[in-house]
């Protein structure tokens, strides 16, 4: 039942405060109106009514047909529609809101805004709060929560009393649109004003902040509700858990479970499935077996999600006779398995070049009538390029073209990824260079990808014209994509054009980091500049970029190649002092310095004081 506002008064505090409101908060209501003609149209002039004759009839049809759920697509909505436009008398706005929130659950969110544009504008019934509360429930789920605020304020014009329906519908569009903060500020109003929510309101924005990781605040509004004597449901507790689980507060998300079974909440499937997740990805495996215990005892099923986390956390941990016994409970007890079940297998036994072990899965399910999707295809397509085989890699794109897959911009990566392993860098360019063919726009890490690619394999005169065609393209190049040539042209010997460019980040607006130091050091040491390699050294930390145990380890590795023993004692203490400690190739060049005749008794003396 609608919660109506009990008193004008209370109607004209909450006309006020929603204006303060969104003032407060910057919202522009545009012009509904101006929504309507941009976006909404719908056309009803050329409906046949011959076979809905028998009007009562066929409203009684109507209800049963929407309050049972059977209205599966939105042409049979339409159609059903069509059959009440056309009706003399009209039936009744209440008829009309019954098949739009059906419009709505198929998630058709324009088309039902057109519809209630033609009940208005064309048949000539009067708006009302239930009709106006589905306009704004679209437009928030569109995420056009401005033109919601300009609805809510025609409902205010009309003299309509918004419900607490309304305003659940603005929070949850502004967490919808990713603005919680303002979600959290409009129930603060709201509860100022002692406006009256409900669970349904505390939940839509409990699920705001946990989607944005405030799990610790979604957890305070959920002592808030308890203070106000709401009694959360499982859901409410439910999308916590999910919410500790993803933070890794596993253990806070068990005991939030049995507080909640402690108040007669009874955890549901999808309490379970979070719970699961969390323990399975941090190894708790005797737990996880305890809550499928409990699970089997409280008479529930396991269902297809809960069966495809305990695959994928088994395989991710490279246990896969275990997965494959699921695989196996999943066939006996007809729960799956699905698409992504089989590609958590197909996955691991990629990672494990496993290769012929991949493609008798992928056969599988094929056979089995489960088409793969582009992900399956991609793991594959990944795991024959770090096999080399290219030849399998082509045979996986012309059955992608045959099941009417086209390559997105990660199969296109691994792919150029794949054919630079393979010593393939210039055919793997050609790809790049081809990929906007295919409707497919390189990102930046498909860039780095070809980049590393090409000075990888010599190339380093190719890889600096793409790099430079990029530039001339707009494409925002960061940080990575100049260290990866600032690297293949230290390798190459060409210090000066590494220099140059180096000396250009920051002229870019990039923030040199300590991988990009690292780097020009250990070009600078392998020249054997040492000087400006320790000057670059000092003038990093002074820059705030703090040295790290790779960047020591370079230098010192320099300093020894060239037998600067004192200072590279001096690099060695501060390394010692700062917690740092010396990597297999400085071990190596040290123990090869102190197995020659010349070597100098001091370093010896560094790693062997006397006692």
């Amino acid at each position: 039942m609608l919660r109506r506002i009990p008193s004008f008064s209370r109607f004209r505090r909450l006309h006020h405060m929603m204006g303060t409101f969104s003032r407060s908060l910057s919202i522009r209501s545009p012009s509904f109106s101006l929504f309507f003609s941009k976006h909404c149209h719908c056309s009803t002039n050329t409906y046949d009514t011959d076979s809905h004759s028998n009007g009562t009839q066929f409203l009684i049809s109507m209800r049963n047909l929407c309050k049972s759920g059977k209205v599966k697509n939105i042409d049979e909505a339409l159609d059903l529609f069509q059959g009440m436009a056309s009706m003399k008398p009209l039936p009744s706005v209440k008829d009309f809101t019954l098949l739009l929130g059906v419009i709505v659950r198929l998630k058709h969110y324009t088309t039902a805004i057109s519809l209630v544009k033609h009940i208005f504008s064309s048949l000539g019934i009067e708006a009302d709060t239930i009709t106006l509360n589905i306009v704004i429930n679209c437009l928030c789920r569109l995420k056009l929560v401005a033109f919601g605020f300009s609805v809510l304020g025609t409902m205010f014009k009309l003299g309509l009393e918004p419900t607490v329906m309304t305003l659940t519908a603005l929070i949850n569009g502004l967490c919808v649109q990713g603005n919680v903060a303002q979600a959290v500020g409009l129930v603060d109003h709201m509860e100022k004003m002692r406006y009256p929510l409900d669970v349904y309101t505390y939940g839509v924005l409990i699920n705001g902040l946990c989607k944005t990781g405030d799990t610790l605040a979604a957890v305070e509004w959920l002592r808030k509700m308890e203070e106000r004597n709401w009694k959360p449901n499982v859901v409410v507790y439910s999308t916590i858990m999910d919410g500790l689980c993803k933070d890794g507060l596993v253990s806070e998300a068990l005991n939030l479970c049995s507080e909640m079974s402690g108040k007669g909440v009874r955890p549901n499937l999808v309490t379970y499935a979070c719970l699961i997740q969390g323990l399975c990805n941090f190894g708790r495996w005797k737990e996880t077996g305890s809550l499928l215990d409990e699970m089997i005892k409280m008479g529930m099923r396991l269902d297809l999600q809960t069966l495809n986390i305990l695959v994928d956390a088994f395989c991710k941990e490279g246990k896969v006779m275990q997965a494959k016994s699921v695989i196996g409970f999943m066939i006996l007890t007809g729960e799956g398995p699905d698409v992504f079940t089989y590609n958590s297998l197909i996955h691991i036994y990629c990672l494990q070049n496993k290769m012929n072990e991949a493609m008798r899965v992928f056969h599988l399910m094929v056979s089995r009538g489960c088409l793969p999707d582009i992900v399956v295809f991609t793991s594959l397509i990944h795991g024959w390029c770090k096999d080399k085989n290219i030849n399998k890699v082509m045979h996986l794109l012309e059955e992608m073209a045959k099941m009417g897959f086209v390559p997105d911009v990660v199969t296109w990566t691994t792919l150029i990824g794949g054919f630079c392993q393979a010593g393939r860098p210039l055919a793997a360019k050609e790809l790049f260079l081809n990929m906007h063919k295919y409707g497919q726009v390189p990102n930046l890490q498909t860039c780095a990808v070809i980049l590393d690619g090409l000075c990888k394999g010599n190339l380093l005169s190719e890889a600096v014209s793409l790099a430079e065609a990029m530039e001339k393209s707009n494409l925002d190049l960061n940080i990575v994509i100049y260290s990866i040539l600032l690297d293949g042209m230290c390798s190459a010997g060409k210090l000066n054009a590494a220099w140059e460019l180096f000396s250009s980040l920051p002229g870019k607006g990039l923030q040199i980091n300590v991988y990009t130091y690292t780097i020009m050091i250990k070009g600078l040491c392998k020249q054997g500049s040492l000087d400006k390699a320790e000057d670059l050294l000092i003038n990093m930390e002074e820059n705030g970029c703090l040295p790290d145990n790779c960047t020591y380890n370079v230098f010192v590795q320099g300093l020894l190649t060239k037998k600067e023993i004192a200072r590279s004692i001096k690099y060695l203490t501060i390394m010692r002092d700062k917690g740092f400690s010396v990597d297999a190739a400085t071990t190596e060049i040290t123990i090869n310095y102190l197995s020659t005749n010349e070597g100098d008794t001091r370093i010896r003396e560094f790693f062997f004081p006397k006692r």
